[in-house]
């Protein structure tokens, strides 16, 4: 079998379960998006099933041919689609495009910061979610990016800092492991990483899907999992 069609709760777990099913590396696959059944204005409220045909490159990609899109680049219709949503809802915003670590960085930079990101960034993750579909639909690339509007991310970071740090305070005090709310694998790796040389704390994450809960257990040493 060189290819086959899955669905998953998100993008990332139907290409996952398509390369375990397949045996393959997800770098081996063309990725084609056949459904996206969304809820919420613009899918902003998130995604309930993603259905993707996987198939197995017939030839090794570097020499694959190139097609040319009339759409430019994948960052390039990126930004387009983010500024179609934002004149869509009345928002003025400006993107600016850079890479690191291979990960494609879409910085907004918008008045309407509340309305992009949401309180605890969970409009931010999903309209990160939607780029990245329809960036996948439209090139069969599965690329990594991230999304951050007037460095949210930086200042949500501090704030899962200090909530971390707190909740691990409490579990050493009453001896007992504790939960975070449900967060999302950007702020679960911010806790896992926090704790990563012990303090006498264990982390891990407990759940399905894009949001899990993180555990944070009062222990000398512990595997943390996102």
């Amino acid at each position: 079998m060189d290819f086959l069609e899955v669905e998953g709760k998100t993008y990332e777990e139907a290409v996952r379960k398509a390369a375990t099913e397949l045996n393959r590396d997800v770098k081996d696959l063309d990725i084609e998006v056949r459904e996206v059944d969304t809820k919420g204005i613009l899918g902003l409220l998130g995604s309930k099933k993603v259905r993707i045909v996987a198939r197995v490159h017939s030839e090794p990609e570097e020499t694959m041919p190139r097609e040319v899109l009339p759409e430019g680049t994948p960052e390039e219709f990126g930004k387009k689609f983010l500024i179609d949503i934002a004149t869509f809802l009345g928002i003025s915003l400006e993107v600016k495009i850079t890479k690191a670590n291979e990960r494609i960085l879409f910085l907004l930079e918008s008045d309407e910061e509340e309305i992009l990101a949401g309180r605890e960034g969970e409009v931010l993750e999903s309209l990160q979610h939607l780029v990245r579909l329809a960036i996948a639909k439209k090139f069969k690339q599965n690329l990594k990016l991230l999304l951050d509007v007037n460095d949210f991310r930086e200042k949500r970071k501090k704030t899962i800092i200090v909530m971390a740090k707190k909740l691990a305070d409490k579990a050493r005090r009453d001896g007992k492991p504790i939960k975070t709310k449900p967060l999302n694998p950007y702020e679960r790796r911010i806790i896992h990483t926090l704790f990563k040389s012990g303090r006498g704390i264990s982390t891990s994450s407990e759940g399905d899907g894009h949001t899990k809960r993180v555990i944070i257990s009062p222990s000398g040493k512990g595997n943390a999992r996102s």
